[in-house]
């Protein structure tokens, strides 16, 4: 069975996205040279906007959410389909589901194989900050709930509970 959503995945995306991103293009970096996934409140620096980890943090979650709903999906006899693509209801190579579950296991669907639509809307929930060793490995430090840095409002009380 597939896990929800963790700070465990959230390390994962993070080490898997370092082998193919830059710290610049998946932190911001502070004015005291620190790697943060989120401004701290309060911080009174230069600040800019990230939209770089936006790209990553959605492939990231497409397929975790494609994985969480395989299970589900086989119960029915049906497949987790990234990007899912049918014309007649409006999902263009534009702008395709981000997973659907499909009757059968293909890009490209008509309307009658399509089971489920879903869009999937997730971030980064947990502030961490990216750190360098002296012999050039990293870690990720956990710098508090959602509380503690500027977030979104959604993710505001789901973050209490973590």
């Amino acid at each position: 069975m597939a896990t929800l959503w963790g700070k465990n995945q959230e390390i994962d995306f993070f080490t898997k996205s370092l082998g193919l991103a830059t710290p610049e293009q998946l932190f911001y970096l502070t004015n005291d040279g620190k790697f943060l996934a989120y401004w701290p409140k309060g911080y009174k620096g230069d600040k800019s906007t990230l939209q770089s980890r936006n790209a990553f943090i959605g492939s990231y979650t497409e397929g975790w959410t494609a994985s969480l709903f395989k299970e589900i999906a086989q119960t029915i006899g049906g497949y987790p389909v990234q990007k899912a693509v049918c014309e007649e209801i409006g999902l263009s190579k534009q702008s395709p589901a981000d997973v659907a579950i499909c009757k059968v296991q293909r890009q490209v669907q008509v309307p009658s194989d399509i089971h489920l639509i879903i869009e999937v809307k997730m971030s980064v929930v947990w502030n961490w900050e990216f750190i360098t060793n002296l012999n050039g490995n990293f870690e990720l430090q956990r710098k508090g709930v959602t509380s503690q840095h500027q977030i979104n409002p959604i993710f505001l009380t789901w973050g209490q509970m973590a």
